[in-house]
């Protein structure tokens, strides 16, 4: 593999709580991994360690990565405004990615330490309730107003439901001062790729697969070509890519710290992990034997999951 091997990006899962249980996630969804997922999430000492590692290896490097943090639901963490202060405060460029709801209990954090804050609604206020909550939909529009801050994007999931009322929903959509659109196809995988992934993590990695179940569904909706129009704000169709012409590029420069200390190079399929880094740095881990393995792997196109992701070439 001739591809330079450095770390470009990095996702903070700083918690795997979360204040809603919206139906169709992977995480706390009706067969969400999360729901019955054991162990302790890392502490925020081990946060700062990791953050002092990143601020040594871009000293050294030259290359500064950009942090998002998520989780769960990063705002309902304890120490969200500690760690996103820290990074303001180490010149890190920072994503944050949110539900909504909480944002008017730090707003002053969000605006001056977030650049770029990502935030999922699913449709007018019908469907995003129906999907999120009763309620959600006027929340995190109000927060959004509130808040004012010029770099929003919108993340919604397509289904049906956002495809029939998709101009209706493009229009209230102007109303919130928003830079982008990003529509989504639905995570979901046959009963028959779960099969194979499962088979592939044991043969290769002796993994025994059980988080991967959370993302099985045999009956994906899918639309080819999304008629939107003209508006202040940049609309696109992440779609799902399933050629295998095009492998994911992400373990070669992105890392996925999870809510446990593992190191991941994927932020939806949780069952592979190259280390922790309770156990050890993120250095080591991103070079580790493991790691350089599974990257072979991916080159080979032989993980499935891949072509169910929509930020392949992200």
């Amino acid at each position: 593999m001739n591809m330079r091997k450095q770390i470009e990006k990095v996702h903070f899962q700083i918690t795997r709580n979360c204040n809603l249980r919206c139906a169709f996630c992977g995480q706390w969804g009706k067969k969400g991994f999360f729901s019955d997922a054991s162990g302790e999430e890392i502490s925020l000492c081990d946060w700062k360690r990791v953050i002092s590692e990143l601020e040594a290896c871009r000293e050294k490097t030259k290359i500064s990565p950009q942090i998002t943090v998520w989780g769960g639901e990063p705002l309902v963490s304890p120490y969200f405004d500690t760690i996103l202060q820290i990074l303001k405060n180490k010149n890190f460029e920072t994503e944050v990615i949110t539900n909504g709801v909480l944002m008017d209990k730090h707003e002053d954090v969000i605006k001056n330490c977030v650049d770029t804050l990502y935030i999922s609604l699913d449709g007018t206020k019908e469907i995003h309730d129906e999907i999120r909550g009763r309620g959600v939909f006027d929340t995190v529009c109000k927060n959004i107003k509130s808040l004012k801050h010029d770099n929003i994007i919108v993340m919604s999931v397509i289904t049906p439901k956002l495809i029939d009322v998709l101009p209706k929903f493009l229009e209230e959509l102007e109303s919130l001062n928003i830079k982008a659109l990003y529509l989504q196809d639905m995570i979901g995988l046959s009963g028959e790729e779960i099969n194979e992934y499962e088979r592939w993590m044991k043969e290769t990695f002796n993994i025994t697969a059980k988080d991967i179940k959370a993302w099985k569904n045999d009956s994906l909706f899918r639309v080819q070509d999304i008629q939107t129009g003209d508006f202040s704000y940049k609309i696109e169709h992440k779609k799902h890519i399933s050629t295998k012409e095009i492998h994911c590029k992400f373990p070669f420069n992105h890392v996925h710290i999870a809510w446990n200390g593992n190191v991941l190079y994927c932020t939806d399929f949780y069952d592979f992990s190259a280390g922790n880094i309770k156990d050890d740095t993120l250095q080591n881990i991103f070079f580790n034997k493991i790691s350089e393995k599974y990257r072979e792997e991916i080159v080979k196109n032989n993980c499935i999951t891949c072509k169910h992701c929509s930020w392949r070439n992200s």
